[in-house]
């Protein structure tokens, strides 16, 4: 088959177009008519054409033939790719605990409260399950991860909801057939606080340079060494699920024979990097998901964007502006992807929240008596806390603000002052405002000074002292 559905982009790719951005990770593809795991094939073939092809050689035969009910299938292995695509493993280094994360939309969790059903996770696919969880408004918020510890060790992890009889197995920790123990890789996503940082589990088995990883080991370890072209960070051993484990923080520096030996011992390889980064526009980010809320990003990236193949939108929803640069209109679930460089956008959409609206009183006051804690007066100077008790002569371009539980709910202002002649202003300034300052004459040099100004700066000159109140009345023109 041509085409199939890629779980990753969350779109349908075409099997040459899937070659071109280097999409050979196990499970990503599934038939768009079964939705059965199908692989990439005949990726560099000369002789056939690159294709899908299903796994345990069923491609010779009829889907609803060795699936039985086509409906029936589709709708479980929507519901199994549902499952899987909400599920990630991570590790705390704050807690030293392994977590399973799961996330819903607001639909799923309105369905499954509906339903009265649980988030199950079991150490085998037959046994009691070790952490319930049931999916419900007041437990998980729409569209971010919820963290649930995991407090039993398993090889193997068995997740399903009540609801749902198909269970998805997902292997965390590694041995094979013959027991032989292999480290887990998890890439660490953000630093926090004193070291401390979150690490998700690498579902695949390629590994790529340039990226910071926490190996995990469940058994005892030797120090590595991989000399000059791998970075070895902080290592540190814990216990949790009554088990010992080990934990070193590596970054590939280089790709060289000695770190793809000692890879390939442990079931992984190592490709380079690439890079990806939203340039434009600063945008809030919850869990893996940048919400933009123009309708077009801006897009750095180490290789061209590809419609179908390493972002899921139609072509004409990119623009190339340059090599690296690219143009991206924004729709709903919008993914790029490629080897290590992943990124979720999605439209910001501002929710209106309901409020009461809450009216202000407004008062006009000479003066007043402050009757509790809860009045600050704003003027030129800044905002002055109120004692209970006070007395308080309004001045010109002054208010007091009343608050009741953070809310402003009245305002006292002085009346309005044009009408007062500047006699009035000056006594009422003398009287009420006692505030004074050093007199300097040559501040006032530049302005030009009214006959009553003149009188009352007469006086200060000999006294060598100003009132401010007066002082700032002068410097706006009022006096």
């Amino acid at each position: 088959m041509r085409r199939a559905y890629d779980a990753i982009l969350t779109d349908y790719v075409d099997a040459e177009s899937a070659a071109r951005s280097g999409g050979f990770e196990p499970y990503r593809y599934e038939c768009a008519r079964c939705w059965e795991e199908v692989r990439l094939c005949a990726a560099d073939s000369k002789n056939q054409a690159t294709h899908f092809r299903h796994r345990s050689g069923n491609n010779n035969i009829e889907c609803e033939n060795y699936l039985g009910n086509p409906n029936i299938v589709i709708r479980k292995a929507l519901s199994r790719r549902n499952v899987r695509d909400k599920v990630d493993f991570y590790f705390s280094n704050a807690t030293k605990t392994f977590n399973i994360g799961i996330k819903f939309s607001a639909e799923e969790i309105s369905t499954h409260e509906q339903l009265g059903a649980s988030f199950q996770i079991r150490s085998s696919s037959g046994s009691k399950a070790i952490i319930s969880v049931p999916v419900k408004a007041s437990r998980f918020l729409p569209d971010v991860t919820e963290f649930i510890p995991i407090n039993e060790f398993s090889w193997e992890y068995y997740i399903t909801s009540t609801n749902e009889s198909k269970q998805q197995k997902y292997e965390v920790f590694r041995k094979d057939r013959r027991n032989t123990l292999y480290p887990s890789f998890y890439i660490i996503q953000a630093d926090g606080d004193y070291g401390s940082f979150q690490a998700k589990l690498v579902r695949t088995e390629v590994l790529y340079t340039n990226t910071t990883y926490l190996i995990i080991f469940t058994h005892q370890y030797h120090t590595l060494s991989f000399q000059n072209d791998v970075q070895v960070g902080k290592s540190f051993t814990f216990r949790t699920m009554n088990r010992d484990f080990a934990g070193v923080i590596v970054t590939f520096i280089n790709k060289s024979e000695r770190i793809e030996q000692q890879l390939e011992a442990w079931k992984y390889k190592l490709e380079v990097n690439e890079t990806l980064a939203l340039l434009w526009p600063p945008s809030p980010q919850i869990d893996d998901t940048v919400f933009i809320k123009p309708k077009y990003a801006y897009i750095y990236s180490s290789f061209s964007l590809q419609a179908h193949g390493n972002i899921n939108v139609p072509s004409e929803d990119i623009s190339s502006i340059s090599d690296n640069l690219s143009k991206v209109t924004i729709k709903p679930k919008v993914k790029i992807y490629k080897k290590n460089a992943e990124l979720m956008l999605e439209p910001y959409k501002q929710e209106v929240d309901n409020y009461v609206n809450l009216s202000v009183l407004q008062r006009i006051e000479n003066n007043f008596c402050i009757v509790d804690d809860s009045c600050f007066m704003y003027n030129h100077s800044g905002v002055l806390p109120l004692s209970k008790g006070s007395n308080v002569q309004m001045t010109p371009e002054s208010e007091v603000r009343h608050y009741s539980n953070g809310y402003l709910d009245e305002i006292v202002v002085p009346p309005e002052l044009k009408s007062i002649s500047v006699e009035k202003l000056l006594q009422n300034a003398l009287m009420y405002y006692k505030r004074v300052e050093t007199y300097d004459q040559s501040f006032f040099e530049s302005f030009n000074i009214s006959q009553h100004a003149v009188q009352y700066l007469a006086n200060c000159e000999k006294t060598g002292l100003i009132n401010s109140a007066i002082k700032r009345f002068i410097e706006e023109g009022r006096i």
